[in-house]
């Protein structure tokens, strides 16, 4: 088969998933097929292991939900090369069970999903969080598993500042599922550009402008970088 047509298949792939409602996209699936476009190969085999993961989760509350991912599977963020793309591919965070705290965060949605426990993302700044659906004070911090009150995540946003940017109750607002994979496309685009990796940065233009939020402005940085894929 023509590689060519291969990767216009992935990329259309990705395109039919983050339409519609930005709250019902597919996560699992669209972290997928991210991974599937960047690294041109099939992720088909992750979903069945988040299957297995779930199946093997004790009990169905939010509290065991995390000791499973994070004390017991030994999920946890990459602190030695938390730049590299690899922490953004949820089938390589699967295998590896380290990641960027977002995917980290879709991990714990996903199997949540999978066991009855709903569980939201939240885009906090510069640091994401997950919560339970049904309890606003209860979080967790998919970097380091811990889990937090709603003072704990302040602290954890204030930490981080570091006094440049005020708190605000807003930042707890939960994040709309297309509005992760938004996010997990910003932080590819910017390891990729660091690399100075041209290919890497118009195949995430290109995601970027099938997502309707986006469209206007992706499409110009993907023409401009189109070449890059002819």
């Amino acid at each position: 088969m023509d590689p060519g047509g291969e990767q216009w298949a992935r990329l259309s792939r990705f395109a039919e998933l983050v339409q519609g409602d930005p709250r019902a996209v597919p996560l699992d699936q669209c972290a997928l097929a991210i991974s599937a476009v960047l690294r041109s190969r099939p992720t088909d085999d992750a979903l069945a292991a988040l299957d297995d993961l779930a199946r093997r989760c004790p009990e169905a509350t939010f509290p065991a939900l995390r000791a499973h991912v994070f004390d017991d599977l030994g999920f946890v963020g990459d602190r030695t090369d938390y730049d590299n793309p690899r922490n953004s591919f949820l089938d390589v965070v699967l295998e590896r069970r380290r990641g960027l705290p977002i995917l980290l965060a879709t991990v714990m949605i996903e199997l949540g999903r999978r066991i009855g426990v709903p569980v939201v993302g939240v885009g906090m700044p510069m640091h994401f969080l997950v919560r339970s659906a049904d309890d606003d004070a209860a979080f967790v911090d998919p970097f380091s598993g811990q889990p937090l009150d709603r003072e704990g995540a302040r602290d954890r946003f204030e930490t981080l500042a570091r006094g440049q940017l005020a708190w605000d109750e807003r930042h707890l607002v939960p994040t709309p599922a297309r509005l992760m994979i938004v996010r997990m496309l910003t932080n590819l685009g910017a390891s990729y550009e660091r690399r100075h990796d041209r290919l890497g940065v118009a195949l995430v233009a290109k995601m970027r402008a099938a997502i309707p939020e986006l469209a206007p402005s992706a499409t110009t940085q993907a023409v401009r970088l189109g070449a890059v894929l002819n």
